[in-house]
């Protein structure tokens, strides 16, 4: 595996600008807007670096680590990364950083209550694992590498610019937040290793983890309920996230996209449907149940076992399956592929068949295919009749495309997100959720104050209404209900000769899942 790094430029190129609203909006305009988190970020964009052999690669955030609020390094599969703080340093080989005094100045204080409290060396010091008077500790599992890195591989510049945000303007209580990343390259048995060494380590929390599939090793091992740690903010793939008392999502889980979008097809007149499904990872596997539950419902028969079609991820060619699919179910009136966004675009270029005979209701796909670099795949690689299909893209969130471009918190999202990393892709729905859950994060341990605890901050969440202008709805999580989003709308991809023009929104508002929790 090689070092990965994350250029920085003017932006992703051939992208349109994000809606009209962009030229009215000054940083002199733009005010707290979310919970009172969300605020402009002015700084630099962050370069961030990922080794495979644990060293930290300094990013130009990172040079001034011991100076500045800005993180902008991650780490391999065994590094821990340089963080932030006024007097720690960075190790050299993939050390934690270090900070001196912090637990000193909060032993000498009293412990306080109140806001006269919530200040540098007036918080209480060390209240938990991973907390000192100046600094939280968090960590996740990020995916830089593997077939999930065209979907996941922008998530951290999501998280990075809430936390940099949050520690310019003093952190929590006065303590600054580090983050440690490691790349598990979307690996189970790696990404349960690493939270399990998180766990060792002493880390307060998890945020947001975009790696799915070693979260769910680590949850259904058991490891994060023993240990007692808060997982905060996650992309709600895997059906276990919302299971675990320990786990907060923030976006619809893979199984409730499926539910909504066999509903709309049946809806919209289709009554012969085909999935295409990834059967290496979890949320292929699980989304191909509910998928499949939701048609047995809807139309009282089982979905045909031929149409019922599971592929391995990251294949450099499709040919024969997409022949033995299309000789089978080259007539339905809906597909479904539930695939990560090469491993689509490859079956399409290879002529899968997209719904455009029948009642041409069409094809569509999950999350995981709503991100500009898919959509511009999706234009370069259709042939024929496959451009005719109407290939919509499903989301839980409001995107940055119009009308929802308009909503002044998703444009403090990009605004946040280009500050951070210009590069990053905005349209990138899994990117757009791990800026909203490690906002979750921050404003649960701001509710929870100067004496943060791991027990604390799970009260503060399982009695939290997040209203963020980023979904369509108040997200509202309570003890034993984690199921805080549940409904999705649609866009289609426009394209024409071979390019992609953007997504056009399809009118479908955000249709709530009728079957939340079942087939997982």
């Amino acid at each position: 595996m090689s070092e990965v790094t994350q250029p920085q430029g003017p932006g992703r190129s051939g992208r349109p600008a994000v809606g009209t609203a962009w030229a009215a909006w000054t940083a002199a305009a733009l005010v707290v807007l979310i919970a009172g988190i969300s605020t402009v970020t002015l700084g630099k964009p962050e370069l961030v670096s990922v080794s495979p052999n644990g060293t930290t690669q300094a990013g130009p955030a990172q040079a001034n680590a011991a100076t500045g609020p800005d993180q902008g390094a991650t780490t391999g599969t065994t590094g821990t990364t340089g963080t932030t703080g006024t007097t720690g340093t960075t190790g050299a080989t993939g050390g934690t950083t270090g900070t001196t005094g912090g637990a000193a100045a909060g032993a000498a204080v009293a412990q306080a209550k109140g806001p006269q409290a919530c200040s540098a060396g007036h918080n209480g010091g060390a209240t938990d694992t991973g907390v000192s008077g100046n600094q939280v500790k968090l960590a996740a599992t990020v995916v830089k590498s593997g077939v999930g890195a065209a979907f996941l591989g922008d998530v951290e510049f999501g998280m990075l610019a809430v936390m940099n945000q949050t520690n310019r303007q003093g952190g929590i209580c006065g303590r600054q937040l580090s983050l440690t990343l490691n790349d598990d390259g979307w690996s189970a048995s790696q990404g349960q290793q690493d939270i399990d060494k998180y766990i060792q380590e002493g880390y307060f929390a998890l945020a947001v983890v975009p790696s799915s599939e070693g979260l769910n090793a680590a949850v259904q091992a058991g490891d994060i309920d023993r240990a007692g740690i808060p997982v905060v903010g996650t992309d709600g793939m895997i059906a276990s996230q919302y299971a675990d008392p320990w786990v907060w999502p923030v976006a619809t889980s893979t199984t409730s996209f499926m539910h909504i979008m066999a509903k709309n097809a049946y809806d919209r007149g289709a009554r012969t449907f085909g999935i295409v499904y990834d059967n290496q990872y979890r949320f292929g596997v699980e989304g191909n149940d509910a998928f499949k539950g939701a048609i047995s419902r809807l139309s009282g028969a089982s979905l045909n076992s031929s149409c019922d079609y599971p592929i391995q991820a990251g294949q450099p060619t499709y040919g024969n399956d997409v022949s033995n699919f299309n000789g089978s179910c080259g007539s339905v009136d809906f597909v479904a592929l539930l695939l990560e966004p090469e491993t689509a675009a490859q079956w399409i270029k290879d002529g899968g068949y997209l719904g455009t005979s029948g009642k041409a209701v069409g094809a569509g796909g999950p999350q995981t295919l709503f991100t500009y670099d898919f959509g511009k795949d999706f234009a370069a690689n259709c042939q024929g009749d496959q451009c005719k299909a109407n290939f919509w893209v499903w989301t839980g969130f409001n995107p940055p495309v119009p009308p929802d471009d308009s909503i002044a918190q998703v444009q403090a999202y990009v605004n946040d997100l280009n500050a951070t990393n210009s590069s990053a892709d905005h349209d990138n729905q899994f990117v757009e959720g791990g800026y909203l859950g490690m906002e979750l994060l921050v404003q649960a341990m701001k509710a929870v104050g100067p004496d943060l605890t791991r027990a604390a901050l799970k009260q503060a969440l399982d009695s939290t209404s997040l209203n963020s202008g980023l979904t369509g709805g108040t997200e509202t999580f309570s003890a034993g209900h984690h199921y805080a989003d549940v409904s999705a709308q649609a866009f289609s991809l426009l394209a024409s000769t071979g390019s992609f023009s953007g997504f056009r929104y399809q009118q479908t508002g955000f249709i709530t899942d009728p079957w939340v929790g079942k087939d997982a």
